[in-house]
């Protein structure tokens, strides 16, 4: 089952997615388009939550297909969890970073698992999923014990952990669009769960704060609602089949072009002439280049479909 409005939600996720770490690599400002900084909150911040929040509403159509047959739903999820860890483990290599560093999609894959596990168990033990990493924070916080998560990309492994709210919240909020329920509990919990956590702790992404991912748990469900409106109203109708709808059924490979195309290159680039990143384009430009790239790279998936579709009916008709 493929809901247009998931399908859209998860493209426009990993376009922003795509959009701010090509912008990020090419400029140094402004600020708000900025990403990843210490003891800051920045909109970039809250694109890779986002996603994952996307990916859980999706987890939760990938369980209910196989959920009559507990061998199927064991091997299927072992299977994408391996894939997506061989597609992170292949990039850092073409990237020239240590295999199996912390990445998205190494993240994504990480949090898969425990999604799955939990996702066979009653609802109220999602709910005790998504309470216990911020409960895990604040008792080492309160210890002085928490893991330093500027020492790795995206906080590295330690910082995986308190991500799971926000897959979860989005597992919880795609088995409310396929029960018809409406999102109003889910952005009532999400909105609750913010404002308690504001109060203890600063939003910070690179903190891995519980607080930010509270706050992107419930901005993740206010563009979702936002979506559905501009494809009910059809604004997105004549662009969101050719491309946002698009980019959310193939999400990962549209990540992995931009590292083959853009991101592996301007690095190579940089490294060959001993130059630091970013580029050094001014706003403008940047954004433009960015731009111009995802359109390019949505073309090279299009095109890769086609060679795809045009040897698989050649092979038929041998």
């Amino acid at each position: 089952m493929r809901l247009r409005q998931i399908d859209a939600f998860r493209g426009l996720a990993i376009v922003l997615m795509v959009f701010f770490t090509l912008y990020a690599l090419l400029s140094g400002g402004p600020d708000f388009l900025m990403h990843n900084k210490q003891d800051s909150l920045h909109a970039g911040d809250f694109v890779l939550p986002l996603f994952i929040f996307a990916s859980g509403m999706s987890l939760f159509f990938f369980a209910q297909k196989r959920k009559g047959s507990p061998k199927n739903y064991a091997l299927d999820s072992i299977g994408r969890f391996g894939k997506l860890v061989l597609i992170s483990f292949f990039l850092m290599l073409l990237a020239g970073a240590a295999p199996f560093t912390m990445d998205e999609v190494m993240l994504i894959a990480l949090l898969s698992l425990p999604t799955l596990l939990i996702a066979v168990l009653p609802e109220l033990f999602i709910y005790a999923g998504i309470l216990l990493p911020p409960a895990l924070y604040l008792a080492l916080l309160s210890a002085d014990a928490l893991p330093d998560f500027s020492a790795a990309y995206l906080g590295g492994y330690p910082a995986a952990v308190f991500y799971l709210p926000v897959m979860l919240f989005g597992f919880l909020a795609g088995k409310s669009i396929y029960e018809k329920k409406g999102l109003l509990p889910i952005f009532a919990a999400t909105l609750f769960l913010s404002v308690a956590l504001l109060f203890l702790v600063p939003p910070y992404k690179m903190g891995a704060s519980p607080s930010f991912m509270a706050l992107a748990s419930l901005l993740s469900i206010m563009l979702y609602i936002c979506v559905g409106r501009a494809i009910r109203i059809r604004s997105l109708s004549a662009l969101s089949p050719f491309f946002f709808e698009y980019l959310g059924r193939r999400p990962i490979r549209y990540w992995a072009l931009m590292f083959v195309f853009f991101v592996i290159p301007v690095r190579f680039y940089l490294f060959a002439n001993q130059m630091p990143a970013p580029v050094g384009l001014g706003p403008v430009q940047a954004a433009s280049v960015s731009m111009a790239f995802l359109l390019f790279l949505f073309l090279v998936s299009k095109l890769t479909d086609g060679i795809v579709g045009f040897i698989e009916t050649a092979s038929e008709k041998n």
